[in-house]
């Protein structure tokens, strides 16, 4: 008996550490309200899963299937509310509430992970006609998945690893660009292995780039191949597309409640372009620190090559998919000069999972997308940012369609739905 006891505790206490219930959701998780909300300028990843006004299904579910391809780390259910309010229309909305939850948890059951965290967003306005035009439904945020790395055993060698065909490493240079390092003779003598940035930089026709590159430890082996064909066209009768570099890391070791928007620091660019220089410079950038947060300058450091190569025809921006961009807000004051931003994305493959702010610059600046084997047209581009619009704003038709049939009701009930 004891040992059932026992049993049935180990199993009740495993289920609760790997998942929660709706109910269990309902039961905890704390309400926020606000009267100024939009989930469209969230910093990190999102997925919406919106409902109709007052109504339990989720209208698009598209994105179900996309959640185990990343790291879900909190939701967010959002739905409007009255200021004056009793009893009786509480238990309605909590009653709405919980079958949303049960809903969403048989589409979508990856959300209710225990490690995941729930709020909910109760968005405040004064009449009907405000809350029809409001989004109700779920904020799902995510994050890529972080790449698994190498340990070292005692005797300081890394143990090996299996190959992976698909996705090779690149060795990672420790930027003695002095020295005859195995690492600096990688970038001077190397060969390119498959699928990775070097290919990006082949299939174009770019001329007079600068380089933009997200220098956080992260990213590494993401700009080495780029260093790699550099050095090689310069070294073959056809000169490198490549202008210069720009580095940046985000600070620096600057603490993340002291950078500011715009003065970020953490900046290092080369003055002619060339091989040893740009070593000298990815050195200096890892030696000044690896940024910390998730969230990137990367429109500041954008905004630094404009000023700095006028001469510059275009800019590309090597960007961490995995975060988000700290200044998307000095985005028009980058559109300005009118040079285009192509963007290669590193560290994802699913065009869907590629952060809206790159979508953006993008298009705001005519530019470009590029993953390592996609290469995404302005026109592409700008289409596919419709097509993610259009889900976004998928609940609002529905409410359009419902309009008519839920003004009598409306005008009979008062509360919050």
């Amino acid at each position: 008996m004891k040992q059932l006891l026992v049993l049935c505790l180990f199993v009740f206490t495993s289920f609760s550490v790997f998942a929660q219930s709706a109910s269990l959701v309902m039961g905890k998780a704390e309400t926020r309200e606000t009267r100024d909300y939009d989930p469209a300028t969230a910093v990190e990843g999102t997925f919406l899963f919106p409902t109709a006004f007052g109504k339990i299904a989720v209208t698009n579910t598209s994105h179900s299937k996309l959640l185990d391809k990343v790291e879900i780390y909190r939701v967010e259910l959002v739905y409007s509310k009255y200021p004056k309010t009793n009893n009786f229309q509480e238990i309605q909305q909590r009653k709405l509430n919980m079958a949303r939850l049960e809903e969403l948890e048989k589409t979508a059951p990856q959300l209710f992970k225990a490690n995941v965290e729930w709020e909910f967003v109760a968005h405040v306005v004064n009449t009907a006609s405000q809350a029809r035009e409001l989004y109700h439904g779920f904020v799902v945020y995510y994050k890529m998945k972080e790449e698994k790395k190498v340990e070292k055993t005692e005797n300081n060698e890394t143990p090996e690893k299996p190959e992976v065909p698909q996705k090779p490493e690149i060795p990672v240079p420790t930027f003695a660009y002095n020295d005859e390092s195995e690492e600096a003779t990688f970038i001077k003598e190397g060969k390119p292995k498959p699928n990775s940035t070097y290919q990006v930089f082949d299939r174009q026709d770019w001329k007079d780039v600068v380089v933009v590159c997200d220098w956080t430890a992260s990213m590494y082996h993401f700009a080495t191949p780029v260093l790699l064909w550099h050095n090689q066209k310069n070294s073959q009768s056809d000169t490198s597309s490549i202008q210069n570099f720009v580095f940046f890391n985000d600070g620096d070791d600057t603490p993340n409640k002291e950078k500011k928007i715009g003065s970020t620091g953490g900046i290092y660019a080369t003055k002619t372009g060339n091989t040893d220089e740009a070593l000298q410079m990815m050195e200096e950038s890892k030696a000044a620190g690896t940024g910390g947060d998730f969230p990137e300058n990367d429109i500041e450091a954008l905004i630094y090559a404009q000023k700095n190569y006028p001469e510059a025809k275009a800019l590309v921006l090597i960007a961490d998919n995995m975060a988000a961009v700290r200044d998307i807000k000095l985005l028009e004051q980058l559109t300005e000069s009118e040079t285009p931003v192509h963007i290669l994305i590193a560290r994802t493959e699913e065009i869907d999972l590629i952060r809206p702010e790159y979508w953006d610059i993008a298009i705001q600046t005519k530019g470009t997308i590029h993953t390592l084997e996609k290469d995404i047209s302005l026109e592409e581009a700008i289409e596919h940012k419709k097509r993610l619009d259009q889900l976004a704003a998928m609940s609002k038709r529905e409410l359009k369609k419902l309009e008519r049939k839920e003004r009598r009701k409306m005008r009979r009930r008062k509360g919050e739905f």
